[in-house]
């Protein structure tokens, strides 16, 4: 654990302006709740002003034109991003030194260059492991695999034969690269497996999420661009692209040869069926299935997934339908009764 630093000395390497009186010794990150003097919190939305005018934080991280009164604060344009960068400084990673345990199995002809490989590791005939990474137990790296530098690869996550990980890459416990892509042919009894011959290339500073999936392509490549994040329990399909900085929430999942451009964000239970393109920073809402292409900037939400403020409207409507029913029986009625007074009449 890093620190303690100084007030003044955080504020320097946050791009942040110390405010307030004292330059208070901090040793660690804590929520606005808990903090005591030895702590820097952040104020990052401001329904929780309250809770940081009440604050024990040594020193808050807030934005511009916020006003806690006499007290220390770190301003900074965006203190959820320095939050970040401040749980960084307090906890750095740090890899392990390196070497290779006897109960890992690594195939003569691997190349392990200054990693370190841990117990019940396995690493497949051919494979490269660059120098800095971390594989741990039970990890896979199949045959003719490679794997970058500083890249760390948590217990029971499997890079499959013949996948590329770039640098600084982190795979969850259970996140499996390279796995069988979903391609089956409609058979006269049972579906015909299609071979999935392709691979899957992870570019630099991607993470995927514990138990989450990319398969590889039946041909040519899967890709994860550079800096995607992908969280717990995601799918990636065959062939599919992930572009960079994209960010995919738990449950979200890509089809077959669909293609995500940059810094697009697939929410909680998104779904993207296949051969569809997203535009750069579109937006997909919760448990929403996108089926057509979307535009740059795009955001929907929804079943099929429609413009996001579109489907506002909608669902505010939808719990008045049933007395707006109820309402256009009673007028189809009153209309009914209406021409049969008329008919009489003539």
């Amino acid at each position: 654990m890093g620190g303690p630093y100084t007030a003044s000395w955080l504020a320097q390497h946050l791009g942040a302006t110390l405010e307030g009186p004292g330059d208070p010794s901090l040793a660690g990150v804590q929520s606005l709740e808990a903090a005591g003097p030895e702590h820097v919190s952040f104020l990052a939305n401001r329904r929780y002003r309250r809770s940081a005018e009440q604050s024990k934080a040594g020193a808050i991280l807030v934005g511009p034109g916020v006003d806690l009164g006499r007290r220390v604060v770190l301003r900074c344009a965006d203190p959820y991003l320095a939050f970040a960068q401040a749980m960084n400084l307090f906890h750095p990673y740090t890899a392990p030194e390196p070497g290779v345990s006897p109960q890992a199995w690594v195939a003569p002809d691997a190349r392990v260059d200054g990693a370190r490989v841990e117990a019940m590791a396995w690493i497949g005939p051919g494979a490269v492991v660059g120098e800095g990474t971390w594989v741990e137990a039970g990890a896979v790296i199949g045959a003719g695999a490679s794997v970058g530098r500083n890249c760390r690869l948590m217990p029971h996550s499997v890079v499959s034969a013949d996948c590329t990980i770039g640098d600084r890459v982190w795979l969850n416990p259970g996140a499996v690269v390279g796995g069988e892509g979903f391609g089956f042919a409609p058979g006269p009894e049972v579906p015909e497996k299609i071979p999935q011959a392709g691979t899957v290339i992870i570019e630099d500073d991607v993470e995927i999420g514990a138990n989450s999936c990319v398969d590889r392509a039946a041909m040519g490549t899967t890709r994860v661009r550079r800096g995607a994040k992908l969280d717990n329990l995601v799918q990636v399909g065959h062939a599919a692209e992930i572009g960079p900085g994209t960010c995919m929430v738990a449950y979200s999942g890509v089809a077959g040869s669909s293609k995500l451009g940059a810094g697009v964000t697939l929410a909680a239970k998104a779904a993207v069926l296949g051969h569809i393109e997203l535009g750069d920073g579109a937006q997909v809402g919760v448990a929403s299935v996108v089926h057509d292409d979307q535009p740059t900037g795009a955001r929907v939400t929804g079943v099929p997934a429609i413009d996001h403020r579109t489907w506002l409207r909608a669902a505010t409507a939808f719990s008045d339908l049933p007395d707006l029913i109820k309402r256009l029986r009673a007028l189809e009625t009153r209309v009914a009764e209406l021409e049969e007074e008329k008919r009489s009449e003539s």
